[in-house]
């Protein structure tokens, strides 16, 4: 009986060792494809030659299995495969299921391991944007201002990260130099519609790293990246830039500029100007910039740069920025970016040292006021000024002043990341999550501005995605005490234990109050918890204390001393006003003496949702 046109077809596949070249084949690309994967980034190479190998490969696989149908190996190299010798077939047909199944079930992993490969390389999806895009909290919306209206791609397309050029000076004395040129083109260049810009803070985080181009896209979310470098030779500068398009490595513009360093500020602003029109006009946006670069003395300017660097910092680091500003101020009294870097500096220290809050807000506004004297166009004295304003409760001059920030710096993450602040503390928590995700867009590597979503999404409400967001967060100690404070709230203790820990400093007192809360009411634990929780000095502002202790003491049970505490806290300016939604307060909202305080803050009305 004659074998069915099928099973001669398979076995003549088996006699020519189609099925064994497929098995090889498929396993072979597998493993090019997967060490292309890891190469081609690590040389540095174009991630389009992913691209190619897998397409190659893909068309091959059909020739591969044609040639080994048509030809055969010999002693004498390939010749053309004989027909079959009468009964081979047969033969392979009526072998053992142990003998035929072998080589087909190769022939078939070989070609899903081919397929699985190649879909893989071309399929795979373009890395994220660092931030929101994928965290919880979710992305911003289509209409903001820092998005394209055309669609996440061109969104991506447009978007850019300026890194600090590198001083190649022989002296390394230019440093000043191209640390300002760095900034003055980022400023530039967020002032164009349509162009996301990652923020100073952010893109400074990796100088000298020497972390690769497309890592560094991945961490901004941005889809280009400027670097450049400074030398200079007496008084003759040679300043270097390249865009490079960071998902292939492909340079889209470089250009090289000689000058005389006849006037630091006039090269710098020539400089900057030209190499954002020239990265606008590479970019297709049709925009021209213009740059008017404050003047000053050459260290008062080094000493403001520096100053900068420490304040992005927060805590202790503040106290590093106040001193750059005074030694700049020092030379030249009349530096407009100083007084108000300055004026950062006071408005802050409340929140990060215990420290007199009526006296570190008036230095705070003094020194915004000044700053916006000399230069009114100052978008971070506003953002001072306003910050002052708000912890004062003069909650409609402060709204105006974060407006007036933002409408000069649209990109500013600290104009959007204060401004959530305010948002918070007067009720208004949608608008307040939108600005803080758009704070954290602008500035992805800020773990302030990382904890701090974390904190306005608990205090809105969003609780579980506010847990998910803490426990990743490292170096911000609040993040880690809202953690804690939440899950013993929730009756977590186990997790709640887990949580004390990410934070060494903060563990062991952690630890007593979750034990304290584990513990049934009249405990000695408890009573412990309760003492500790009562002491205003149990953690300093910088450890997270202030306005969470209250939260402790409803944690425990000890409702009258929560309020006690609470009346104290708020009777003078505001520091942690925001926090005043988190759940742990919920037990004792509905208290008429919590209602009290909270109507004598004679909070603004709501009123229709703005979009600045």
């Amino acid at each position: 009986m004659t074998p069915p046109a099928y099973q001669r077809f398979f076995a003549e596949l088996k006699r020519r060792k189609v099925f064994q070249v497929a098995a090889v084949y498929g396993a072979g690309m597998f493993g090019v494809l997967q060490g292309a994967d890891v190469l081609v980034p690590a040389l540095h190479l174009p991630e389009t030659l992913i691209t190619w190998i897998a397409v190659l490969g893909l068309l091959g696989f059909p020739v591969a299995l044609a040639v080994a149908w048509t030809y055969e190996r010999s002693a004498a190299g390939l010749v053309r495969t004989e027909e079959a010798r009468p009964g081979e077939l047969t033969q392979i047909i009526e072998a053992p299921a142990a003998r035929r199944w072998p080589v087909g079930l190769a022939a078939a992993a070989g070609t899903a391991l081919l397929l699985f490969g190649t879909w893989f390389a071309l399929g795979r999806p373009d890395p994220g944007v660092a931030g929101l895009g994928s965290e919880p909290g979710g992305p911003v919306g289509a209409d903001d201002p820092v998005r394209v209206a055309d669609g996440e791609s061109a969104a991506r397309d447009l978007s850019i990260a300026v890194l600090p050029f590198e001083d190649m000076s022989e002296e390394r004395d230019k440093a000043y130099f191209s640390d300002g040129l760095s900034e003055e083109l980022i400023d530039a260049l967020a002032r164009v519609d349509g162009l996301q810009v990652a923020a100073r803070t952010s893109s400074f985080a990796f100088r000298g790293g020497g972390a690769d181009i497309r890592t560094i896209a991945d961490s901004l979310g941005v889809a280009n990246v400027l670097e450049g470098s400074v030398r200079a030779s007496g008084d003759r500068l040679r300043i270097t830039a390249q865009l490079i398009h960071a998902s292939d490595g492909f340079h889209l513009w470089s250009e090289t500029y000689d000058r005389e360093l006849t006037d630091v500020f006039e090269v710098q602003e020539e400089i900057a100007e030209a190499i954002a029109t020239a990265l606008l006009g590479t970019l297709g946006i049709e925009q021209r910039t213009e740059l008017s670069v404050p003047r000053t003395d050459i260290e008062a300017y080094e000493q403001y740069l520096l100053g900068r660097a420490y304040i992005s910092q927060r805590g202790e680091a503040l106290r590093r920025a106040e001193e750059h500003f005074r030694a700049a101020l020092s030379v030249d009294s009349t530096y407009a970016a100083a007084w108000g870097g300055l004026a950062e500096v006071y408005a802050l220290y409340p929140y990060y040292m215990d420290i007199d809050i009526e006296a570190s807000l008036a230095t705070a506004d003094s020194a915004a006021r000044r700053a916006i004297q000399l230069d009114p166009g100052s978008a971070n004295a506003h953002v001072a000024l306003g910050s002052v304003l708000r912890d004062r409760r003069q909650w409609t001059a402060a709204e105006s002043e974060f407006l007036t920030a933002i409408q000069l710096s649209p990109r500013s993450a600290e104009a959007r990341g204060e401004y959530a602040q305010y948002l918070l503390a007067v009720q208004r928590n949608e608008e307040s999550l939108e600005q803080a995700q758009l704070s954290l867009e602008l500035d992805p590597l800020s773990t302030h501005k990382k904890a701090v979503l974390g904190m306005y999404q608990l205090a809105s409400g969003r609780e579980e995605e506010a847990v998910d967001w803490f426990w990743n967060i490292r170096g911000f100690p609040i993040a880690t005490v809202l953690l804690t404070q939440y899950l013993a709230y929730e009756g977590r203790f186990d997790e709640a234990e887990r949580a004390a820990r990410l934070d060494p400093s903060l563990t062991a007192t952690l630890e007593t109050l979750v034990e304290a809360a584990r513990q049934p009411p009249g405990s000695p634990e408890r009573q412990l918890g309760v003492r500790m929780a009562s002491d205003l000095e149990m953690l300093p502002m910088g450890l997270g204390g202030g306005v969470t202790q209250p939260m402790w003491l409803v944690i425990l049970g000890a409702e009258e001393e929560a309020l006690d505490m609470f009346e104290r806290l708020f009777a003078g300016p505001l520091i942690g006003l925001e926090l005043i939604d988190m759940p742990m307060y919920d037990p004792i909202r509905d208290h008429p003496r919590f209602r009290a305080v909270v109507r004598e803050l004679e909070l603004p009305d709501p009123g229709p949702p703005t979009s600045p």
